[in-house]
């Protein structure tokens, strides 16, 4: 009775995120052809490279791919679990990514940010796996201070991925390079943070629980202040606060962003005193707020050009619809309908979803992509279902690795657990790795004294 009555209180939301969606789509395609405007000189810069890709680039990224989105993940998973196998997935996956990084160098054009990322990259993977032979073949002593060093590492390979598929697109698409660097910078950051952030929420409530006590206070909080950070940031920066002299005036855009960073900053400060002493299930509906607000004023965000307009358009609606469906979230959380360290509801993916399609749609709507989309000829509704997919398939990647999480760890009744609870679990399979490997070896070396 409880599921049938969730259902209907979740259908009139349903239907208004469904209408909201489809009127994203049919708003943005209203226009499609009229997306030009007045162009600026730079504009015939921004479009597909005329050269064509070199065999030794399209080497790098199948081999790159493989072992950073493929085998080091998996690796980092069976770390996570304590497989007894998981050095031959980092021995593997090193090895191809140092190949694939090989053949990045054999393209040439070493003197760009990708290429230079690349030596970060190879810098970091030589300290993991020297970290992970240490630990397997005993040179190291095991601890647990070192085992999280070692995890830490291979959970921020994930993050540095990522930034590597951003810096190798926008080298590849010429983004970024003709004086617009503080702009470009501004909108993958914070579209970057936004999608960080849902798979950090998605993987913490499925293997923690719907509810996340472990993190002891409300999810609020921690939004709230990012946001507090993020509004002080974007108050002083979006225009030159501090000018000393009138000829520096002031634009509709300015004025907008400049009072987005205000309101974000006062409702961080709001929903941080709300939530600081709160339990882990008396969520706050600041943050939501304050996303609604924002999408609404990026809905009516008017551009230069209609393209840029009809981005903007897109990352709105995604804030609207990420704030009404938190909200709804909140109010499924607060009826009981889910206990402390239940399976999520399904509604709950909902937020994480909208989430990872605001910040899509936020680095998608900088100035040289919309330039690069006007010279396609791509019309915003094509460009929406390409961003909308390529969050599905980040949802799709990160929950395939915590179900591969789930059948190296144990059975389902080991799913949610405490912080501890994993820690201890982890620690014990290790150690029964470790005495099985040995016992292993004695066993071999009496055969030979035999």
């Amino acid at each position: 009775m409880a599921n049938t009555g969730l259902c209907v209180q979740m259908r009139p939301i349903s239907l208004m995120a469904v209408v909201l969606a489809s009127s994203v789509l049919v708003g943005a395609h209203g226009e499609s052809m009229n997306m030009t405007g007045t162009l600026p000189d730079d504009a015939p810069f921004y479009k597909w490279p005329d050269e064509p890709m070199g065999w030794a680039l399209k080497v790098h990224l199948v081999l790159c791919f493989i072992a950073y989105v493929v085998i080091l993940p998996v690796g980092l998973v069976m770390e996570m679990a304590g497989h007894q196998y998981q050095w031959l997935a980092q021995l593997s996956g090193a090895g191809v990514a140092f190949l694939g990084i090989v053949f990045g160098w054999v393209h040439g054009h070493l003197g760009n940010v990708y290429a230079r990322y690349g030596w970060f990259m190879l810098s970091l993977l030589v300290q993991q796996t020297a970290t992970n032979l240490g630990l397997t073949l005993g040179a190291v002593p095991r601890n647990k201070k070192l085992q999280l060093f070692y995890r830490m590492v291979g959970a921020l390979q994930l993050v540095y991925t990522y930034v590597g598929m951003l810096l190798g697109g926008i080298r590849f698409l010429n983004l970024c390079s003709q004086g617009h660097l503080g702009q470009c910078v501004s909108h993958f950051a914070r579209g970057s943070a936004l999608i960080i952030g849902a798979v950090c929420i998605l993987v913490c409530m499925r293997v923690f629980g719907a509810v996340i006590v472990e993190l002891r206070r409300p999810l609020e909080l921690y939004l709230s202040i990012i946001m507090m950070l993020v509004g002080a940031i974007g108050t002083f920066t979006e225009h030159n606060f501090f000018q000393t002299s009138n000829t520096d005036s002031w634009s509709h855009k300015d004025l907008q962003h400049t009072l987005i960073g205000v309101s974000w900053f006062a409702g961080g400060l709001l929903g941080v005193l709300m939530t600081c002493r709160s339990h882990p299930r008396s969520r706050n509906p600041i943050p939501s707020l304050i996303f609604i607000a924002t999408g609404i004023a990026m809905i009516t965000h008017q551009q230069d050009l209609v393209m840029a307009s009809h981005t903007h358009f897109l990352f709105g609606a995604a804030l609207v619809c990420l704030g009404l469906s938190t909200i709804a979230e909140i109010t499924l959380l607060a009826a009981g309908f889910v206990k402390d360290h239940d399976q999520p509801a399904l509604f709950q993916f909902v937020p994480v979803f909208f989430m990872c399609a605001s910040g899509m749609f936020l680095m998608g709507s900088n100035r040289d992509m919309v330039l690069f989309l006007i010279n396609s000829h791509i019309d915003v509704a094509t460009y929406a279902l390409i961003l909308l997919s390529f969050c599905f398939v980040i949802m799709f990647y990160f929950y395939v690795l915590v179900d591969l999480y789930f059948a190296l760890a144990g059975p389902q009744s080991a799913k949610y657990r405490t912080l501890e609870q994993h820690m201890d679990r982890q620690s014990t399979s290790s150690q029964t790795s470790t005495l099985n490997h040995s016992e292993s070896h004695s066993s071999l070396a009496s055969a030979a004294f035999v």
